[in-house]
């Protein structure tokens, strides 16, 4: 584990900036989520175990740190492969520990059927930005940052307004009742308010007599625009990980059109085109899934948290 810790480190968090004495490395939290997400996405048993082996190998007698993420990122595709029911793009062959992504579906209040991978990676997300979140507010409270610790949009007020509002989709879609308009009220303008006067109330605290240097007018302009803002990203950040269950939905129905141009509906396939339709997706729908996952992590994550402006 400390050898693919490393590879971790020196692979993905060296690229994006080495972390700061006062910051959390947050190698660790990129070697679970990254493996797991790309598992989920790339879930075949088959291919999977190609990926353990082959980056295993790689890993071991040519010393290439991203053979080992490869091979990590195997490990994981295999277990999903076999909670989807997916082997060399065969969904026939073994039962799903889970579900069949393809075709799995879960009806919810407004929104309808929809498929549930789609829900399951959405939720994940939610609790990875949540987390981000819990790690900036560690951050800054580090570096004795008032400001970004209570009032930025990913510190305490940002916390408490994501998670009032993680929780009230939920009490929504699971059909309970939501809480009464004064107690919403509360939990969301509450925070939002925080995070508008973020410098008036930062000045207050620390007790700084400097003026700030837009006027009233101003800023509650630039702050309508900026909160505005602050709250479409929530959204988009969120929705952003549907892109999850797209994957593990696109993979299957790749795999499966490979299996149809290679006859293996009628029985009698063609193993070399089964063979080489395997080897392609196995690396470039690999490829592909390999940089969205890492767009995942810098983006929706690292930025929420991380700056990386350490030395070796």
């Amino acid at each position: 584990s400390r050898g693919l810790g490393d590879v971790y480190k020196r692979q993905y968090v060296e690229m994006y900036g080495l972390p700061s004495y006062n910051e959390i490395d947050p190698t660790i939290l990129i070697g679970i989520t990254y493996s797991i997400l790309f598992g989920f996405m790339f879930g075949d048993a088959g291919q999977g175990l190609c990926l353990l082996i082959g980056g295993f190998l790689l890993y071991k007698f040519k010393k290439m740190r991203l053979a080992g993420i490869i091979s990590c990122c195997g490990f994981f595709s295999t277990i999903f492969g076999f909670m989807f029911g997916s082997i060399f793009g065969f969904e026939d062959i073994i039962e799903p520990l889970w579900i069949r992504p393809i075709d799995h579906m879960t009806t919810l209040p407004f929104l309808g059927k929809l498929n549930t991978v789609f829900i399951v990676a959405v939720a994940f997300g939610m609790f990875l930005i949540i987390v981000a979140m819990i790690l900036h507010i560690i951050n800054a409270a580090r570096s004795k940052d008032i400001e970004s610790t209570w009032f930025d949009p990913n510190g305490v007020a940002g916390l408490i307004f994501y998670i009032a509002v993680v929780v009230t989709i939920v009490l929504f879609m699971t059909g309970n009742p939501l809480p009464g308009g004064i107690v919403m009220g509360i939990m969301f303008g509450v925070p939002l308010l925080l995070i508008f006067l973020k410098e008036p109330l930062t000045r207050m605290i620390e007790k700084r007599a400097d003026k700030m240097e837009t006027g009233p007018g101003m800023y509650i302009v630039q702050g309508f625009f900026e909160m505005f803002e602050t709250l479409l990203s929530y959204f988009s950040n969120t929705i952003s990980f549907i892109r999850i269950g797209a994957f593990a939905v696109s993979h299957a129905a790749i795999m499966e059109v490979v299996l149809q141009l290679a006859g293996a509906e009628s029985g009698n396939p063609n193993w070399f085109g089964v063979i080489f339709g395997n080897l392609f997706v196995c690396g470039f729908e690999g490829l592909i899934v390999g940089i969205q996952v890492l767009r995942l992590e810098y983006y929706e994550m690292f930025s929420r948290f991380y700056k990386g402006t350490g030395r070796e």
